[in-house]
């Protein structure tokens, strides 16, 4: 999020609700700049005391289906290319490692973020925006989908905080003044709430309790634990080995034959499902003849049905206490056994939904 020389409190224009939930549209809006086809959107103003020396903000949202739908109304004595407009959205309750995502716009339309703002281009391709001049400035309309929206809530009220920041630069040679709808990075009312029909509508089937947030990828969702853990994954298409890597870790897996390790890319379950093997973290045996310890890598193991797959264990493939793992075995009865070369042998069996530390035999 962009820090601007000021910022300014959002009123809630109707009602005074401090978790209002959006309203959901009739049927879907034009993307055309023209803000008429967004009723009964919510809207949200600037009081009189906070509005700028030459500028002013008002912003209408609403929700179909799986669409964030914001219409931002823009007064400016003077618009010039330089003038840009943030948006900036966050789910609060999404976890403690979740992080916003900024859209950048300006008189014209969508734009690049800046490179240190971190967005996903495949992301910001889905967003959909159209700006119309008005006598008092300019309106934009835009359409944010669920793949474009930052990690949500896979269990609690769908509470979104929506940020807009108007850079206003009345002359190019002069110092961008700010406006701001949120106070100290979220709204001062308190998010609003996403319909629930959200995540009914984009048909999600996790089956593992522990999820906490939800996250788009450019190929499917993964769902992450209380502790940061992908502990779900969904992809667009039937998983592979390769892309349960890349939807869960993304450029974080690592190849095992590149560290010297002979984990199986997959395995097979007493009940034909397959299991499938990433390998994440940092290589302890790097450097020839030593063990660096601030270094380990660690093996996760998805269960996979399809295009769904659920993590059902956890542990480290290589540090400096246990040795690199090189014996990876699973018999037919459930029995899972990981030998290292330090000498010790962790032995696990299955429960039905995931695997349990035993040292028995």
């Amino acid at each position: 999020m962009l820090a601007f020389a000021s910022s300014l409190a959002l009123i809630i224009a109707a009602g005074g609700d401090a978790r209002p939930t959006l309203p959901v549209l009739p049927k879907e809006p034009t993307i055309d700049g023209l803000l008429k086809d967004l009723s009964p959107a919510q809207t949200f103003k600037l009081p009189p005391s906070a509005k700028g020396p030459s500028a002013d903000l008002s912003v209408k949202a609403a929700f179909r289906k799986d669409t964030l739908y914001l219409g931002v109304s823009v007064s400016d004595d003077v618009v010039l290319p330089e003038d840009r407009l943030d948006l900036i959205l966050y789910f609060p309750d999404s976890g403690l490692t979740s992080k916003g995502v900024v859209y950048r716009f300006g008189p014209e339309g969508s734009r690049p973020p800046h490179p240190e703002l971190g967005g996903k281009p495949w992301a910001e391709a889905l967003v959909r925006a159209a700006t119309k001049a008005s006598a008092k400035g300019f309106d934009l309309e835009i359409a944010v989908p669920a793949r474009a929206l930052p990690r949500f809530q896979a269990k609690k009220p769908l509470l979104l905080s929506v940020c807009l920041e108007y850079a206003d630069v009345d002359r190019p040679a002069q110092e961008a003044s700010a406006l701001s709808t949120c106070v100290s990075g979220d709204m001062p009312a308190g998010p609003a709430r996403l319909p629930d029909e959200l995540r009914r509508n984009l048909k999600l089937e996790v089956a593992t309790a522990d999820v906490e947030g939800l996250e788009a990828r450019e190929h499917g969702w993964v769902g992450y634990a209380r502790l940061h853990f992908p502990q779900w994954a969904q992809g667009d298409t039937a998983l592979t080995p390769t892309s349960l890597a890349e939807l869960v870790v993304g450029k974080d897996a690592v190849d095992p034959a590149s560290v010297g390790l002979p984990l199986p890319r997959q395995l097979l379950l007493a009940d034909n499902r397959p299991l499938f093997v990433v390998l994440t973290g940092r290589d302890p045996y790097q450097q020839k003849d030593t063990c660096e310890d601030q270094r380990e890598l660690r093996v996760a193991l998805y269960v996979v049905d399809g295009r769904a797959a659920s993590r059902v264990l956890e542990w480290p493939a290589a540090n400096c206490k246990l040795g690199r793992a090189m014996r990876f075995e699973l018999s037919v009865d459930g029995s899972l056994t990981i030998g290292y070369t330090n000498g010790s042998t962790a032995h696990f069996v299955w429960s039905g939904d995931h695997f349990e530390r035993s040292e028995l035999g």
